[in-house]
């Protein structure tokens, strides 16, 4: 950060100091205390640095019954470690005003409201003296921001939103002209007041006027790393954000689930709905948008916390009421809190059986076993999780009233009873049993098939937060197929007696699914061209065996040769002349009488 100068101008003085103030207080801040927010350390540590600093410049205050405090002014000011203790002087004040707030919010005792206040005053005094001593934007910033501490316990807030503007601004500047890591400082400095800012803000009514203002701050001081005097200020945000939920709630009146309307007329249990319908919008959200994975798993657990401790309190209601019709009312909420909290469970289950999958995908080509084994037996487990939780389902009483709610449920178990199956079997084949995969994946069919009875004649809730569908039956047949093909193909290569790699083998038949996905041609091609590799998509009414008719194709024949010049052609008449040679009558006779010579030999 840019550091401080000496304002020695006023006193022609010619020393100058140079002053890291932002460095200084991160550094011993961090070190002493307020890396865990504890305020009594760091002010401790504050009081001790006063004192060695005060004795090494002999600059201690007098003992005895009348005590002469020695205040630092410009005329004395001939060491940088005078600054130093109006530095610390008023970080152990500010430090004394947090600790004291932190107790008053634990206790409730409001006399130490008046006494923090006091402390902030005295912090705000020494940062103004500091600033005086100081002629650069830093002192400037720091004096601003002590004050705006001030302001806000005061409740005056739109001085505090002005006091905390001004130190932004100039921490905004500083960060551009300095260092980076002066920069870094600087925008950690940002970043602790930007919260107070826009409390500041909502309390004055400036810009949106909802809910989502307040839930946005609540969102920035409940990071991992909180910035000094977050901590505190989120008690108060928690606050605003439960009156502004109090208001809400008293608008819900009644709940809606599968087609039935209650009357909901307990408050508390309002607030309690109420907060689990803001969890699954902002995880609806964060769905919609492919946030991180890490960032939905917080969102899931913030929405199951959410809906334990509304099914906790629909649970207690229901043991202290004792009318026969506010019963029956608040077990049907009950019975609707439960539902969609199991549900939720479910969701969560699954997003980790997919990020399992993915990990399998990447590793799909390794040739370590126990590592795929070991995600296989963790899919596994999932899924009881996910079997265990429909079975809790299944036994809530609205549910077994309902008949087409419990056979969708009941479809629901066979469905993922077919995919526990089918990683169970993927186990087995992973470690060359394929028999028992083989029995396993037919196993595992037959689960589908039941799952796609009972969804032959129900009709899925659009609203209900777990859907299966038909498309995804049929998906899982069409998966369980490919599998079922694959383990009798490597069956019958380990049978072979061929000690080639059977995996490559594999790879050549083609027949993984999203091989054969990719393969679009070999889609449209007949069964006959492509015997080598199994139909995944085989239908016994829509079999494509042969192009019919048949398609023109070339074939080898004997050349045919058309002669169109022989009728311009004088062939001879005789062999001799055929033969080229020109023939008398001695030649005649001697060839008859034998007195022609064979030289041959």
């Amino acid at each position: 950060m840019d550091n401080m100068e000496v304002d020695d101008s006023a006193k022609e003085q010619e020393t100058a100091f140079s002053l890291d103030i932002l460095s200084l207080i991160n550094e011993a801040r961090n070190t002493y205390g307020l890396r865990h927010q504890d305020y009594n350390r760091y002010r401790q540590y504050c009081m001790k640095k006063i004192y060695r600093l005060r004795v090494s410049l002999n600059f201690t205050h007098s003992k005895g019954r009348f005590t002469n405090f020695k205040e630092i002014t410009v005329d004395i000011l001939n060491d940088i470690r005078y600054l130093h203790i109006a530095l610390f002087d008023a970080e152990r004040a500010w430090s004394y005003a947090m600790e004291l707030k932190r107790e008053s919010l634990s206790t409730g005792d409001t006399r130490k409201k008046h006494h923090l206040i006091n402390r902030l005053k005295k912090a705000d005094k020494l940062s103004t003296q500091l600033e005086k001593l100081c002629s650069r934007e830093a002192g400037k910033a720091y004096s601003a921001l002590m004050s705006g501490y001030l302001l806000f316990e005061k409740q005056s807030f739109q001085a505090a939103l002005d006091k905390f503007a001004a130190a932004r601004t100039i921490y905004e500047k500083l960060s551009s002209a300095g260092t980076p890591h002066q920069e870094t400082l600087c925008q950690s400095a940002i970043d602790d007041i930007d919260p107070n800012i826009r409390y500041c803000a909502y309390k004055l009514r400036i810009g949106t006027d909802s809910v989502s203002d307040v839930e946005d701050l609540v969102k920035t001081t409940i990071k991992k790393n909180k910035g000094v005097g977050l901590d505190l200020l989120e008690a108060e945000v928690e606050s605003v954000l439960a009156q502004n939920r109090q208001v809400k709630a008293a608008s819900i009146t009644s709940i809606s689930w599968r087609g039935h309307i209650i009357p909901l007329k307990n408050a508390d249990l309002a607030i309690c709905i109420l907060k689990t319908r803001e969890a699954s919008t902002k995880l609806e959200e964060a769905l919609n948008t492919n946030a991180e994975e890490a960032t939905k798993m917080e969102m899931f657990d913030s929405l199951l916390e959410a809906y334990g401790d509304a099914e906790r309190f629909a649970k207690n209601a229901l043991k202290e009421d004792a009318s026969e019709q506010i019963s029956a009312d608040l077990n049907y909420v009950y019975n609707y809190v439960s539902y969609n909290y199991l549900c939720r469970r479910i969701q969560r289950n699954l997003m980790l059986v997919d990020s399992l999958k993915k990990q399998l995908e990447a590793q799909k080509s390794s040739d370590d076993v126990g590592f795929i084994s070991g995600k296989y037996q963790d899919i596994v487990k999932l899924y009881d999780n996910v079997l265990q939780s429909l079975n809790e389902i299944s036994e809530l009483s609205e549910v077994q009233n309902n008949l087409p709610l419990s056979q969708e449920v009941e479809a629901k178990i066979w469905f993922f009873k077919a995919w526990r199956t089918l990683y169970v079997a993927s186990a087995y084949a992973i470690l060359n049993k394929e028999l028992e995969a083989i029995l396993l994946y037919e196993r595992a069919n037959e689960y589908n098939l039941q799952a796609k009875t009972s969804l032959s004649n129900l009709t899925p809730d659009k609203e209900d937060i777990l859907i299966i569908s038909k498309e995804n039956v049929d998906n899982l047949e069409s998966l369980l197929r490919s599998h079922k093909v694959k383990a009798h193909a490597a069956l019958n290569f380990y049978h072979s007696g061929d000690d080639s790699d059977i995996t490559e083998k594999m790879n050549e038949l083609g027949i993984d699914e999203e091989k054969s996905k990719a393969r679009n041609k070999k889609d449209e091609m007949p069964l006959i061209e492509h015997l080598n590799q199994y139909p995944l998509n085989l239908s016994i009414n829509n079999v494509n065996l042969i192009n019919f008719p048949p398609e023109f194709t070339a074939i080898p024949a004997k050349p045919l040769f058309f002669d169109i010049a022989s009728n311009y052609i004088n062939y001879p008449s005789n062999l001799s002349q055929r033969a080229g040679h020109k023939q008398g009558i001695l030649g005649f006779f001697g060839g008859f009488w034998g007195s022609r010579r064979n030289n041959s030999f």
